[in-house]
C-alpha cells in the first residue's frame, strides 16, 4: 500500500523530482552470439541519452564484465567512450570453458536506478576440448503456461482481457499453439492461438465462484491449465486498444464497485520515464469511462498507464508502444566491387545526413550462420527493454518488417508484463543517489609533509593525447594535496608525475597517489535475459566436427614484426609527423639521447639554435634575435627553466618553428613545440619522473583479428564462423558505406546497427553471394 497525501499534485511533483536524474541506455552490438574459444567477441558500444534517445555527450566511463553461469567474473574492462561511442575486443581465452556466459556493460551512475538501462546478454562459448561435436539436443515436451490480465485484474462481471504466454523448459515460446478456455461446467467460453513466440490474447467475462481452464495439444500431448488470476468482485479494470491513430482506454467497473467509488477523484497518468500527463477521472452513473489519445501526441516508444484511486495508491498499470516518432533508417542498396583477393561492399544511406556524427557497425558471418541467434537489436533495447521488468524473447522481430499484425502481437506482449520498471514506491520515496557520475579517472596527490617547502610546482606529464598539467601548491593549506581530473590513461600507460627542485630541475615527486574509481564496481543485475536460442537449430552434418575444432585450437596468432634500419625509422617518423605542421620537426632518437644529455644542447646542434651559461644553468636564448615562445606537450610554459634543463631522454620530438605565425605574442623568436615520452626511454639514466600503474584503467582499442579455420566450406564454418567485424564505420559524403573484407568462398550475410541523424536508428541484415 502506498500511504500518500490526499494531494491531487503528489504524484507528479514526486515523479517530477524523480525523473529529472539524468538517465542513460547502454546497448552492445555483439558480433556473435556464440563463440569458439580462440576467436575474439568484438562489440560497439552505444550509450544514448534515455530520454531523446541521442547518442550522450557526457559518459566516458564504461563498465564490461562477463560472469560465468555461477556469476563469476571472467573478464572486466573499463572502456572510454566518446560521443556515444565506443568498440573492444575481448579474448575467448583459457579463462573460459564451454558453456553460457552474461556480458554486462554498466556506468557507475546506472547503478543508483531500478529500471534496466544497463545492458546484459547471454552468450555460448564452445571448448573444443571439452566438446568434440554440436548435436541437436532433444526438446523435452514440458510447457510452463501464464495467463495474465490486462490491467492486473479479474473483475466479476466485466469482459476482462487476458494475456497468454506460453514457453517450453528453456524458456522460449511454443509456436502457434491453439487454445480453448472452458468454465467448471466445461462449457466452451472462448478460443486463443498464440504467435511463433508463444505469446495471445482471449477475452474472459469473468463471474467470481467460477473458474476456467485452458487446454490445448502440443507436439502430440494434452495440456490443461486452470486461470489462476482470482475473479475479483469489487474494483476497476481497464482495456487499451489502439485504432488509428489513437489509443483508446476504456475503464471499467460493475454495479457493486460504482457504489463504493461513485464520485470519488481517480488520476490516470501516461509518462514514458520523462514526461507525464494526468487526466481525472471519476466515476458517477457510469459503469465506463471512455478515454482517448493522439498517438502523435504521446512520446514514442513504451508509455506507461497507471490508474490511481482517491488515495493515490496505483491499482491499475498498462503498457502500450507507440511506434509513431520512430525514425529507422535502411539502406538503399548494397554492391560489391572484387578487388584483388578482397572485396569491397557499399551499403547506401540516403536517409544518413553526412556532416552529423554517425556510427555503424557491421557482422559479416556466413550466410547460413547459427552463430547469431540474438535476441534483441538497437531499438528493441533502447525503446522497449528498459520499461518492462520481464524477458522478452526475440524482441527485434517486433521493430523488423513493422507490419499492423507485428503491432498488435507487440501490444499483446505488453499485456502480459504487469508493472513496469518504474516502481512507484521508489517514485514515491526519495531516494538517495549513492553512485556518481564519473568521467575519466581523478587522481589525488598527497604531499609528503617531510618532503614539501613552502611552495612546490608538480608535473603530470603528457599521456596518449592529454596535455601535460602544472599545479602550483600552497603547502601552508592543511588539505596537502591536490587533484588532478578527468585522466584517461590506458592499461599499459603509467602516469609520470615530476617536481621542480631549486634549481629548476625535474626529480621524482615522491607523491602519494590515489586514484578513482580504481576497481570496476560490482553491479548485480536482475536476470532479465534470455539463453541465445541455440539446441534447437543445429547442422545434422555437424556430429563429426572435432578436426575442424582442433584446428581452431591449434592456431596462433603471432604479433606484427617490422623491421626497418634506424636511420629509416626515424626519417618516416619525422615525415609523418611533418604531416600539416608549419614548423620543422626534430625527432629524437637513441644516438641523440647519448650524444647530448639537455634538450638545450640538442635544439642548438640540431636546430641551429643559441644558448647561454650562467651559474651553471644553460638557457636557450635567441634565433633571428628574437625570444622563442616554449610550449611542453601543446601548453604554454612561462617558466622557461623548467625545459631548458630538461633531460633530453624524456624528449621525443620537437617542432622549430621560426616565426609566430598564429601570432601568439609579439615574439619574433618564433615558437619551439616540446613533446615527452617517458614510456619508451632507456631507464638507465638519471630518474627525473616518479611512475605510477594505475590499479584500473582504460583498456585500449585493439584490432579485431578473424581467426584462422580448419576449412572454409565445411558445415562447422558455415555454422559457427567468423569473416569479419567492423566496428567503427562511417557514411562518405554522399551516404556510402564501406566494407572491405577478405574473399570469402562462401555467400555472406551482413549484420548491420548503428546510429545517424542525432536520433536515428540502423539495424538490418543483408544477404549478399559474393563468388
Amino acid at each position: 500500500m502506498f500511504a500518500q497525501e490526499d494531494n491531487p499534485k503528489n504524484i507528479v511533483e514526486q515523479y517530477q523530482n524523480y525523473a529529472e536524474d539524468a538517465r542513460e541506455v547502454v546497448y552492445m552490438h555483439l558480433n556473435k552470439s556464440a563463440y569458439i574459444k580462440g576467436e575474439t567477441i568484438g562489440f560497439t558500444a552505444y550509450v544514448l541519452d534515455k530520454k531523446d534517445k541521442k547518442p550522450s555527450k557526457v559518459t566516458t566511463n564504461l563498465y564490461v564484465s562477463i560472469e560465468d553461469e555461477n556469476k563469476n567474473i571472467i573478464k572486466e574492462k573499463l572502456i572510454k567512450v566518446e560521443d556515444g561511442i565506443s568498440s573492444n575486443t575481448i579474448a575467448v581465452d583459457k579463462a573460459f570453458g564451454s558453456g553460457f556466459y552474461t556480458i554486462k556493460a554498466y556506468t557507475n551512475w546506472m547503478r543508483n536506478f531500478n529500471e534496466q538501462n544497463y545492458f546484459v546478454e547471454s552468450i555460448k562459448i564452445i571448448d573444443p576440448k571439452e566438446e568434440k561435436s554440436i548435436l541437436t539436443e532433444t526438446v523435452k515436451n514440458a510447457i510452463d503456461a501464464q495467463f495474465l490480465p490486462e490491467g492486473g485484474h479479474l473483475l466479476n462481471g466485466v469482459v476482462n482481457n487476458v494475456g497468454v504466454v506460453l514457453k517450453d523448459y528453456k524458456g522460449y515460446g511454443v509456436p502457434s499453439v491453439k487454445g480453448k478456455v472452458n468454465d467448471q461446467n466445461n462449457t466452451l467460453i472462448t478460443e486463443f492461438e498464440v504467435n511463433d513466440l508463444g505469446i495471445g490474447k482471449f477475452p474472459l467475462l469473468a463471474e467470481t465462484g467460477s473458474s476456467y481452464t485452458v487446454s490445448f495439444t502440443y507436439l502430440n500431448k494434452d495440456y490443461s491449465f486452470n486461470v489462476k488470476a482470482p475473479v475479483e468482485p469489487i474494483g476497476v479494470t481497464l482495456s487499451l486498444v489502439k485504432h488509428r491513430n489513437k489509443a483508446i482506454v476504456a475503464l471499467m467497473t460493475n454495479e457493486e464497485s460504482l457504489n463504493l467509488i461513485k464520485g470519488k477523484p481517480y488520476q490516470m497518468t501516461i509518462h514514458n520515464g520523462d514526461n507525464i500527463d494526468v487526466t481525472e477521472v471519476v466515476f458517477n452513473d457510469e459503469l465506463t469511462i471512455m478515454k482517448a489519445f493522439e498517438l502523435n501526441n504521446v512520446a514514442p516508444g513504451v508509455n506507461i498507464l497507471t490508474l490511481f484511486n482517491d488515495k493515490n495508491e496505483p491499482v491499475i498499470e498498462r503498457l502500450f508502444f507507440n511506434y509513431n516518432g520512430i525514425d529507422i533508417i535502411s539502406s538503399d542498396k548494397l554492391s560489391a566491387t572484387k578487388v584483388n583477393d578482397s572485396i569491397s561492399m557499399k551499403l547506401n544511406f540516403k536517409q544518413i545526413d553526412p556532416s552529423v556524427a554517425n556510427n555503424i557497425s557491421v557482422s559479416v558471418l556466413p550466410q547460413e550462420t547459427e552463430s547469431y541467434s540474438r535476441h534483441h537489436n538497437i531499438l528493441s533495447y533502447t525503446y522497449l527493454q528498459p520499461y518492462v521488468n520481464g524477458v522478452i524473447e526475440n524482441a527485434k522481430y517486433y521493430f523488423t518488417d513493422i507490419t499492423a499484425k507485428k503491432k498488435v502481437e507487440l501490444d499483446n506482449l505488453l499485456v502480459t508484463q504487469g508493472w513496469s520498471s518504474y516502481d512507484w514506491n521508489t517514485i514515491f520515496n526519495e531516494s538517495v543517489l549513492r553512485y556518481p557520475f564519473e568521467q575519466g579517472i581523478t587522481l589525488r596527490a598527497n604531499i609528503n609533509a617531510e618532503t614539501k617547502a613552502v611552495r612546490d610546482t608538480y608535473m603530470v606529464h603528457a599521456v596518449n593525447d592529454q596535455d601535460a598539467q602544472f599545479f602550483d601548491v600552497d603547502n601552508s593549506d592543511a588539505d596537502n594535496s591536490f587533484v588532478v581530473e578527468n585522466v584517461f590513461v590506458n592499461e599499459e600507460d603509467k602516469v609520470h608525475l615530476s617536481k621542480l627542485n631549486r634549481k629548476n630541475e625535474l626529480e621524482p615527486a615522491r607523491l602519494y597517489l590515489q586514484s578513482f574509481p580504481n576497481k570496476v564496481p560490482s553491479f548485480q543485475t536482475n536476470d532479465n535475459f534470455i539463453k541465445p536460442k541455440w539446441d534447437y537449430n543445429t547442422f545434422a552434418g555437424l556430429k563429426n566436427v572435432a578436426g575442424s575444432f582442433v584446428n581452431m585450437n591449434k592456431t596462433e596468432e603471432l604479433d606484427e614484426v617490422l623491421i626497418t634500419s634506424k636511420a629509416s625509422r626515424k626519417e618516416l617518423k619525422t615525415r609523418e609527423l611533418s604531416k600539416g605542421r608549419t614548423g620543422r620537426i626534430h625527432v629524437v632518437d637513441e644516438d641523440d639521447v647519448i650524444q647530448f644529455q639537455t634538450l638545450a644542447d640538442f635544439l642548438v646542434f640540431r636546430a641551429a639554435m643559441t644558448k647561454r651559461t650562467v651559474n651553471g644553468t644553460t638557457t636557450i636564448q635567441t634565433f633571428s634575435g628574437g625570444v622563442p615562445l616554449i610550449f611542453v606537450d601543446d601548453m604554454r610554459v612561462l617558466d622557461r627553466n623548467i625545459v631548458d634543463n630538461l633531460p633530453l631522454v624524456y624528449v621525443d620530438y620537437v617542432e622549430v618553428n621560426r616565426r609566430d605565425i598564429s601570432r601568439t605574442s609579439n615574439s619574433s623568436g618564433g615558437i619551439i613545440k616540446i613533446y615527452t615520452d617517458f614510456k619508451n626511454r632507456p631507464s638507465n639514466n638519471v630518474k627525473r619522473t616518479q611512475d605510477y600503474k594505475l590499479p584500473l584503467a582504460f583498456s585500449a582499442k585493439k584490432k579485431f583479428y578473424v581467426p584462422n579455420y580448419g576449412y572454409y566450406d565445411d558445415d562447422f564454418f558455415k555454422g559457427y564462423g567468423t569473416i569479419d567485424w567492423k566496428p567503427e564505420l562511417s557514411v562518405d559524403n554522399i551516404g556510402n558505406v564501406t566494407v572491405k573484407i577478405k574473399q570469402p568462398q562462401i555467400p555472406v550475410t551482413l549484420f548491420i546497427e548503428g546510429i545517424a541523424n542525432d536520433g536515428s536508428f540502423i539495424f538490418e541484415e543483408k544477404a549478399i553471394s559474393l563468388n
